[in-house]
């Protein structure tokens, strides 16, 4: 029997920036949305997204910018294994907002 992954996004999806990676792999600046003389560095034109993370903009000037999924991949760099950074990051939870206690009032 095959098995399936639960969510089939194609290789080469593209997302702009400030929209949530559909799956966790590596990113690939395309281009910039608004036409720029700017080139991000080989260095930074590649990331590793999780899935549920804001895409970011251009590494270089800081505009909103295309970037296309090169490689589907389940990879939790250290940095990244901890709970602050899932509730902030990837749930986008407000830090002014108190987490439940679960206590009912």
């Amino acid at each position: 029997m095959e098995q399936r992954k639960m969510i089939d996004i194609p290789i080469g999806t593209m997302v702009r920036s400030n929209v949530r990676a559909p799956i966790d792999g590596d990113y690939e600046f395309v281009e910039h949305i608004k036409p720029s003389d700017c080139k991000p560095s080989a260095k930074d034109s590649i990331l590793y997204m999780g899935r549920g993370q804001l895409l970011p903009l251009c590494p270089s000037c800081g505009k909103r910018s295309i970037w296309k999924l090169k490689e589907s991949k389940f990879d939790i760099p250290p940095e990244q294994d901890r709970t602050e950074f899932v509730l902030r990051e990837v749930r986008g939870d407000r830090p002014d907002i108190p987490y439940p206690s679960g206590a009912k009032k």
